[in-house]
């Protein structure tokens, strides 16, 4: 039961933060996406002790709050329906000027 409770405190920040880094390759977002997840997980509790108000049940609603939060901004930024997707300008860099004289 701790297994599964320890792979939902992870996986659910996780796809909050993946969600809101819509910029990057997939990898890339979850890579990010559980580095965030851990980093949040260090940080509630870190908080809640400083100010002494420490309570698992306490840590579990703070980053739950913190989750709906991320999800939130996720949505507001998600494209209106039927726009189209912006493409990058791919940029070709000249690097001449590093071999001017």
């Amino acid at each position: 039961m701790t297994a599964l409770l320890i792979l939902v405190m992870i996986a659910v920040p996780s796809a909050c933060f993946a969600w809101l880094l819509r910029g990057l390759d997939p990898l890339g977002r979850a890579m990010v996406g559980v580095a965030a997840a851990l980093c949040l997980l260090i940080l509630v509790p870190q908080t809640m002790l400083i100010v002494r108000a420490w309570s698992p049940t306490g840590g579990l609603v703070a980053v739950g709050a913190i989750c709906l939060l991320l999800a939130a901004a996720a949505w507001w930024r998600r494209p209106a329906a039927g726009a189209e997707a912006a493409e990058p300008v791919a940029r070709h860099e000249d690097e001449d000027w590093i071999f001017d004289e």
